[in-house]
């Protein structure tokens, strides 16, 4: 006579609950994992590109020319004599974050590419500063002394006429000094606290930008 094993009812369900606890307990963890990998990128990504500022300013002596300096006549005149017309748009309202870092890959090659945000794949139109650009690289400003109204940088955060408190514990650039942002995890720019901080300590998914500033540190 043949006898036939098989798991019960029960067991099978035992075993799928186990799994399903299994499952519930390792998706968070990997998911963190994913956040926190893009978040040291970002900071590994700016500060490769604050290097490579650098090495240019030294070379040129002069700064980027932001998404808020463009439609300056010096800025434009920078732009085709400096940096050999590389990052200019016939139309500079079409300027992308691209388009600032362009000149430090071309034609002396600072950096080889320039990196993409990992957070904005899914966030990448901004309207900030009057540009409604898919910016996908990081958020690039400065204050210059040829900025007379302090155009340079229309983030309140940064802009010393604006931020005279040191409001959310930041520090307003200096006259020379640049900043970059990039989108937290939160994948938000509100306007109201744009390029405050992100600081994973209030949580992973915390609000507030990736910030990276010259001469290091982010407030």
């Amino acid at each position: 006579m043949k006898t036939h094993s098989a798991f019960t009812l029960i067991e099978l369900l035992i075993v799928v609950a186990i799994i399903g606890i299994l499952a519930a307990i390792a998706v968070p963890n990997f998911l963190n994992a994913q956040v926190r990998a893009k978040i040291a990128r970002s900071y590994a990504d700016m500060k490769n590109l604050g290097t490579a500022i650098e090495m240019c300013r030294m070379d040129k002596n002069v700064m980027l020319v932001d998404l808020w300096d463009d439609d300056y006549e010096w800025a434009t005149k920078r732009i085709m004599d400096v940096f050999h017309g590389v990052g200019f748009r016939s139309n500079q309202l079409q300027r992308t974050s691209i388009d600032v870092f362009a000149p430090l890959t071309t034609p002396v090659s600072y950096m080889t590419s320039i990196p993409n945000d990992p957070f904005i794949e899914k966030y990448g139109v901004d309207v900030h500063g009057g540009n409604n650009v898919n910016f996908r690289s990081y958020i690039y400003g400065d204050l210059e002394v040829l900025d007379a109204d302090i155009g340079g940088f229309y983030v309140p955060a940064y802009n010393p006429k604006q931020n005279t408190t040191n409001m959310f514990g930041v520090r307003p650039l200096s006259t020379n000094e640049w900043v970059m942002l990039g989108f937290g995890p939160d994948g938000d720019m509100p306007s109201t606290t744009w390029g405050v901080p992100y600081d994973a300590s209030n949580g992973l998914t915390s609000n507030g930008e990736i910030v990276v500033r010259s001469g290091g540190g982010t407030k």
